[in-house]
């Protein structure tokens, strides 16, 4: 009797072990993370000039990043924006590059983890870079130095 007793005990405290694990194993698996850089999406040669984050105005959430990279063996820059929220997801994404020097570019639609990369020649002259995104509710984020006046964020190199 005290044999079937121990056995019980022992399938009872596993069966809460295994209740346990499952249910870290739930919120693990809730927050997804996205397997982009801008780096590896831009490729070899571009380094991160600058970035700026794109937050939910209303909680401060970080929805994603706006990057510029620049790559001075050719002279070109390439921005990509990165989600943090929505990863896996399909909500609108967008990100663009205007250099002073060639028509603008943008990558904009509903996106699973990132938007871009797209490149432009930026020489030694100035861009206006910059992105978006939008929440499940359809409102839309720009990135925290966004411009009205000019659209966007200005770096020069």
């Amino acid at each position: 009797m005290q044999m079937h007793r121990a056995i019980r005990r022992i399938g009872i405290g596993a069966a809460l072990l295994a209740a346990l694990v499952g249910a870290a194993g739930t919120g693990a698996q809730a927050a997804a993370v996205n397997p982009y850089t801008p780096q590896g999406l831009c490729g070899l040669g571009y380094t991160v000039v600058d970035q700026d984050p794109i937050r939910d105005a209303g909680t401060g959430e970080l929805l994603g990043t706006v990057y510029l990279l620049h790559n001075p063996l050719v002279q070109y820059g390439c921005t990509v924006t990165i989600k943090s929220a929505y990863v896996g997801v399909l909500t609108r994404t967008q990100v663009y590059l205007d250099p002073e020097s060639t028509s603008a570019g943008v990558d904009d639609g509903n996106r699973r983890y990132a938007a871009g990369p797209v490149y432009g020649y930026v020489g030694s002259g100035c861009a206006i870079w910059g992105g978006l995104m939008v929440d499940a509710s359809g409102a839309i984020h720009w990135h925290d130095r966004a411009n009205p006046a000019i659209g966007g964020a200005v770096t020069c190199f």
